[in-house]
């Protein structure tokens, strides 16, 4: 059976409970001694809090949500927090009811928060706001809508995959000194080919002694884009001229692949 409740002094929760009272002194008492309850379970929840807090690593995520009713409020936190992952994490700043304002944008831009709108627009001074600090305010009426944009963002702050293919490697026969270039590795390409801007690493004794890029690549002479098995080539590295007889040079491409949660 619907009710209309007068004088509340801040919105409720769906599916909070309420007791009735025969008078409103009776009332007030209890509204004291469990606001009194309330703050003390908030400090000892800070404290504790505090104790692992120096041990969290993962990225967060900050979160400001406007919402037009309580139960959608409820319902789209709920949701939100049930999003888990090892790396990243979604944390609600801010979940309040009513038109967006300044003081939400505002806040949405001190925390670097993404701002959504739940059946709700901004009003003209935030929207304008908005658009002066470069603050993106996203709209929603769906529910998982609203969650996989979350969902994407979060994915945003994960570190991308890499991965490598090998190309080929080469074996340095002799070090040369070209002043136009430095310290030239004159090497025989022993497998697959050796491209030029390509990633490259030095291997020495079965150590990796330095990771860059292929530079340059002298093919009688001329300089090419690739040499492929069985050629002599001269090979230039990025920022290396410590080139050692017999050092491998495996050359290499990364690709970045996009993670999602």
């Amino acid at each position: 059976m619907p009710v209309e409740i007068l004088g509340m002094n801040d919105s409720v929760y769906a599916g909070a409970g309420f007791l009735v009272t025969s008078d409103e002194n009776e009332a007030k008492k209890m509204a004291e001694f469990k606001q009194m309850n309330s703050e003390k379970t908030k400090v000892l929840v800070k404290d504790k809090t505090a104790l692992f807090e120096d041990t969290k690593n993962k990225d967060e995520l900050n979160i400001i949500i406007k919402s037009d009713v309580q139960g959608s409020s409820e319902a789209l936190k709920m949701a939100i927090n049930k999003i888990s992952h090892d790396e990243v994490e979604a944390k609600i700043i801010l979940s309040d009811i009513g038109m967006i304002n300044e003081t939400d944008v505002s806040l949405a831009k001190a925390s670097n928060a993404i701002l959504i709108g739940f059946n709700v627009k901004p009003n003209r001074e935030a929207k304008k706001l908005a658009e002066e600090q470069k603050v993106d305010i996203k709209y929603f009426n769906i529910i998982y809508e609203a969650l996989d944009h979350v969902s994407k963002a979060l994915s945003g702050l994960l570190e991308p995959d890499i991965k490598e293919t090998v190309l080929g490697s080469a074996e340095i026969q002799k070090v040369f000194s070209v002043s136009s270039a430095g310290k030239i590795a004159g090497s025989k390409v022993m497998n697959g080919e050796i491209k030029s801007k390509s990633k490259a690493r030095i291997i020495r004794d079965g150590v990796v002694v330095y990771t860059g890029e292929i530079v340059t690549i002298f093919r009688e002479k001329n300089q090419v884009k690739e040499v492929g098995t069985g050629l002599e080539c001269g090979i230039s590295i990025k920022d290396f001229i410590d080139f050692k007889e017999k050092d491998v040079i495996e050359s290499f491409l990364a690709e970045e692949i996009q993670r999602t949660i």
